[in-house]
């Protein structure tokens, strides 16, 4: 895949999502999603789909950083709102996007 399909996929994606729709559509069959810092995975794009759903449910003031596109990845860095409200603090994060054709194979959140 080409950097430009890949950029493509990615628009498609977040244009998805952020029009409401349903953005399951992106993902492989055997999609999956690890969150590093507990090694949960989810599988299967009805379960990735409402996984991020309800994590962007609890990210307040989400701020895209950084978003690097390749052949065949993505990365896409940022921070929201620490849920301690008192600490003033942010929450960093990246998602490491992996492609398989144009859609989104594996997801990981670190």
């Amino acid at each position: 895949m080409t950097t430009e399909r890949t950029q493509a996929t990615m628009n498609r994606y977040f244009d998805l999502m952020g029009r409401g729709d349903d953005f399951a559509e992106c993902y492989t069959p055997d999609v999956s999603w690890l969150i590093a810092a507990t090694g949960q995975v989810v599988h299967g794009p009805a379960s990735v789909r409402n996984y991020v759903i309800s994590l962007h449910a609890t990210m307040v003031d989400a701020q895209t950083r950084r978003f690097v596109v390749g052949e065949d990845y993505a990365h896409l860095e940022g921070d929201c709102a620490s849920t301690d409200q008192e600490s003033g603090s942010r929450t960093r994060y990246c998602v490491a996007y992996d492609m398989t054709g144009d859609l989104i194979a594996a997801m990981r959140c670190y």
